[in-house]
């Protein structure tokens, strides 16, 4: 979801297209130019194919979105590096390279002129880009790891990510101007700051608790015991940083006082979408755009590719509307 609330980002079967929906009637406000995967695409007149593409975009399948601070740009990142795209033209801005495989998982600063994206490869890399698509730094990650998630902090001077080895998952985080690594701890699946930068959430051991950690120690301060038995499998802090949503693989949607701990709210999706369950790998808090409130957030499902979103009224604790794959 948009920071603004106004608009919703979703990755679409085949994960060749993204799509932008209007977070208030829930119709489509702008796609992904099609292009045919190999690296040809029908978009000029007459839908002739043409050697050149005049048209930048993805043709391999898309992993990641990620709005800017501001909501003015969106972020999409896949086989072929990461692109910048306007959010009200739909037209991409900038490509982002580095390497040569896959962008897994991105974030913009929030001051908007960075993008860190991981490379996931046996020995994964953080790439830090300006806004114009320059590379600015190339960061080495854990060797013969797979990587998760990469997140700036709100003082874009911290960036953390998480990566998972053989034996242990670890949180990794790392000084963006030097590319130096500043400390590591224990974390599973996803880690996100909090607003402040001074705590990160991530899960526990057991891959079915929730913990927020001190950011300078890696501390644990706050745990949430999770009732309902899934393994979860991402989280979001609140704007204002005072609540937690954490996603599972059995369709449960958690709602936490992220300084206590309290459990506030449980919000189970059940849209039937067949194998593989209703896996909750992304949750997005956003301003609830008709109401002029923070009480909306946008939670999507597994299968990645393919499957629908849902906005959530996060008050009344029911689905607004179903987002489906186009």
């Amino acid at each position: 979801m948009s920071p603004s609330g106004r608009f919703v980002a979703s990755v679409v079967s085949p994960g060749k297209r993204w799509t932008l929906w209007d977070a208030v009637s829930g119709a489509v406000h702008k796609v992904e130019a099609t292009h045919d995967g190999t690296g040809a695409c029908i978009c000029g007149e007459g839908h002739q194919f043409l050697e050149t593409c005049p048209v930048l975009a993805h043709t391999g399948k898309v992993r990641r979105v990620a709005f800017s601070p501001c909501g003015q740009r969106l972020a999409t990142c896949g086989g072929e590096g990461a692109i910048l795209w306007n959010v009200q033209t739909g037209e991409a801005e900038h490509r982002m390279q580095g390497g040569d495989g896959l962008i897994s998982s991105l974030s913009i600063s929030a001051d908007g002129a960075r993008v860190a994206g991981v490379h996931a490869d046996a020995d994964p890399s953080i790439f830090v880009w300006d806004k114009t698509g320059a590379l600015l730094r190339t960061i080495l990650g854990a060797r013969r790891a797979h990587t998760s998630h990469v997140h700036f902090s709100t003082t874009d001077k911290i960036m953390l990510a998480t990566f998972g080895g053989f034996k242990n998952d670890t949180i990794q985080l790392w000084n963006v101007e030097s590319g130096e690594r500043i400390r590591s701890f224990g974390g599973r699946n996803f880690a996100v700051f909090s607003p402040n930068g001074r705590t990160i959430a991530t899960a526990g051991a057991n891959f079915r608790d929730v913990l927020i950690l001190g950011a300078d120690s890696g501390t644990e301060w706050v745990r949430m015991v999770c009732p309902h038995g899934g393994i979860v499998l991402s989280g979001s802090f609140s704007v204002d940083g005072s609540m937690l949503a954490s996603g599972c693989d059995n369709g449960a949607c958690k709602v936490w006082d992220s300084s206590t701990g309290a459990l506030l709210r449980t919000i189970d999706i059940d849209v039937g979408n067949g194998e593989g369950g209703n896996r909750l790998f992304s949750v997005s808090w956003g301003r609830d755009w008709v109401r002029d409130t923070r009480e909306a957030f946008a939670m999507g499902q597994h299968p990645r590719l393919g499957a629908g979103s849902e906005l959530l009224e996060l008050e009344a604790g029911v689905v607004r509307m179903i987002l489906d794959r186009i």
